[in-house]
């Protein structure tokens, strides 16, 4: 459940961040957005990545040209890039390099949520595990509650996802339920702007991002618990 110092009207801080290129960021950052945004979310994006993947997804068209966007990978701007949207309400989607960099360290601390994605294999599942040590850190130092989740990317096999959930779970690294499958879909919605959510709707691409993100809303926003009669 995420922390409730978020204060009333800032946005949900979503950060997505791996130290390992290609496993899906940027991807899941659109994607979401796109998700988020067609649920009638206010939604804004940061690309602190230098390699401004997203920003360039973004200039693209399509439905996530519609949203703000701020590309600030400056360890001493990203920060007040973040606040400046998260006053603004709603949820903002931060893109961090496929680097650790003090960017993404700031980035994480303010953090309402960080989502990790991995891939299925030995490299992923052990930057997914330094990551998560990222995010404790962090939140030691602000001594805040920062929630943060592996979520699985460019499934091939279920066999291997299956193996993989079991060695992030020796590890204790809390992985989400839903994962997204290496569809040609994800590939595609990059050179329009796009989400697959647009171009195949009922696609199994659009299932996947649809799963992910009801699994995140019950995280970031969490509905409060009905209480019993004569409670």
């Amino acid at each position: 459940m995420i922390a409730k110092d978020s204060g009333p009207g800032r946005a949900r801080v979503v950060v997505i961040a791996t130290g390992k290129g290609g496993a899906g960021k940027t991807t899941a950052a659109a994607c979401l957005a796109v998700y988020w945004a067609r649920r009638k979310r206010k939604v804004a994006l940061v690309d602190a990545d230098p390699n401004q993947t997203l920003a360039r997804w973004h200039a693209r068209g399509d439905v996530l040209k519609e949203l703000p966007l701020t590309a600030e990978h400056s360890s001493d701007a990203v920060l007040p890039a973040i606040e400046a949207l998260a006053a603004q309400g709603g949820v903002v989607v931060v893109d961090c390099a496929g680097f650790t960099s003090q960017a993404m360290l700031f980035a994480i601390g303010v953090a309402d949520l960080v989502l990790i994605p991995a891939m299925t294999d030995e490299a992923n599942i052990f930057e997914a595990a330094r990551t998560m040590k990222l995010v404790q850190n962090a939140a030691t130092l602000t001594r805040r509650q920062i929630e943060a989740r592996v979520l699985l990317c460019r499934v091939k096999r279920s066999a291997v996802a299956t193996h993989a959930r079991e060695q992030m779970s020796v590890l204790g690294l809390p992985v989400m339920m839903a994962q997204l499958g290496d569809r040609v879909a994800f590939q595609e919605a990059s050179f329009f702007g796009t989400a697959p959510s647009v171009l195949q709707p009922l696609g199994a691409a659009s299932r996947d991002i649809t799963q992910v993100g009801e699994e995140l809303d019950g995280l970031l926003w969490p509905r409060p618990a009905l209480r019993g009669k004569g409670t």
